[in-house]
């Protein structure tokens, strides 16, 4: 996690580094430099998951780590934002190492423990997310932006061998004569009306969560950042969400184990529409922070809450696959939200990705409202 949102801070000004220099072009090719993982993964990541349900988890999560290793080592020496949006879209193919991450928790855990164990790699998953903007913007701003591919690459490759080493599988009480395959494990999606509504809240809920990620440091330097340390403020403000996500997840997790998870979703959504909403009311970008730690409660409530749920309703043995699918979910939500967001903001402001973020998160509370009334 710290290689895959180390990059966040700096990547829309390492686009400007890479020749496009006009503001709404940089904004344009911001947004598909971070959709690129997305593009292929939606239909990788299935596949992964019902290989892994086959072959082994484990076997996935190292795939994905050296997968992701290769990517970013590769994108230290791109030339062109042509070859970085390749190197993107490879790393989206090969990767899927939170599906992989996910579905081995699912599978190895006691169903009855699930949702606290999905809190816990939930706030490891958030870690990351702290390191990785805060180094990579502290990183990028005294060593420049392609030292963090290098030194990140090496970080990747160090993780996949602790995988290697240490991790075990526990395979014990699967049948392991009965093989699903992409094709049942979507029928089984399509026949669930519960799990197909879950998929819907987490295209959204992902939709909405990253939607600003593309022009965030754009619109930091309109809230008088210091231009020196703009990589390493944004990074502070993407940090304070996962250092809240860490705290607050497990609390969540064993929350999910014991509640339904439909209230916990409504208002979750509705204190991150807010939040979303705020940011366009302040004017420093020191009073992000406190609007950034409220989101990041509530954030660190939202996905793991709708993986607690769908892992409640999954087969034991197609846990791989159905969770898969749902990283497919969320990969299509994110690549919404990443590919709209750099022609929203060319076309109107840098104000309108927050308020469509806003009416995201809101419009994912109205539906699990209606839901609750019928």
């Amino acid at each position: 996690m710290i290689g895959m949102s180390s990059v966040i801070p700096f990547m829309p000004f390492f686009v400007k580094e890479l020749g496009i220099t006009s503001p709404d072009e940089a904004s344009i090719w911001s947004g598909l430099i971070f959709a690129g993982p997305y593009f292929l993964s939606i239909i990788t990541t299935p596949l992964w998951g019902a290989m892994g349900d086959k072959y082994g988890m484990k076997l996935m999560i190292v795939r994905a780590v050296f997968g992701l290793f290769t990517a970013v080592f590769l994108m230290g020496f791109v030339q062109n934002v042509y070859q970085l949006f390749a190197l993107r879209v490879f790393q989206g193919a090969v990767s899927g190492m939170i599906a992989a991450a996910l579905a081995f928790v699912a599978a190895n855990t006691p169903t009855d423990k699930a949702g606290y164990a999905i809190g816990i790699l939930q706030s490891s998953l958030s870690a990351g997310n702290i390191i990785g903007p805060f180094a990579g913007g502290l990183i990028s701003d005294f060593a420049g932006i392609r030292s963090v591919f290098i030194i990140v690459s090496v970080m990747t490759f160090m993780a996949g061998l602790l995988v290697l080493i240490f991790v075990k599988e526990n395979k014990k009480g699967k049948d392991d004569t009965r093989r699903t395959s992409i094709t049942e494990n979507l029928k089984f999606v399509y026949n669930n009306k519960s799990i197909r509504f879950v998929l819907i809240l987490i295209i959204l809920s992902q939709a909405g969560i990253n939607y600003t990620n593309p022009i965030f440091p754009f619109y930091i330097e309109t809230l008088n950042a210091p231009p020196k340390f703009i990589s390493t403020i944004t990074g502070s403000l993407l940090a304070i969400v996962g250092l809240m996500s860490i705290i607050f997840a497990p609390i969540w997790g064993k929350r999910n184990d014991r509640k339904d998870y439909r209230k916990t979703v409504r208002i979750s959504s509705l204190v991150i529409s807010a939040a979303a909403f705020a940011h366009i009311v302040v004017n420093n970008y020191l009073l992000l922070f406190p609007v950034r730690a409220l989101a990041g409660i509530f954030f660190a409530a939202v996905l793991p809450t709708l993986y607690s749920a769908l892992n409640k309703v999954s087969p034991v043995d197609s846990k791989g696959g159905v969770m898969g699918i749902a990283s497919s979910a969320n990969l299509v939500g994110t690549l919404i939200g990443y590919t709209t967001c750099g022609y929203v903001a060319s076309l109107f402001n840098l104000e309108m990705p927050f308020i469509i973020s806003g009416i995201l998160m809101l419009s994912v509370a109205l539906l699990i409202f209606n839901k609750e009334r019928n």
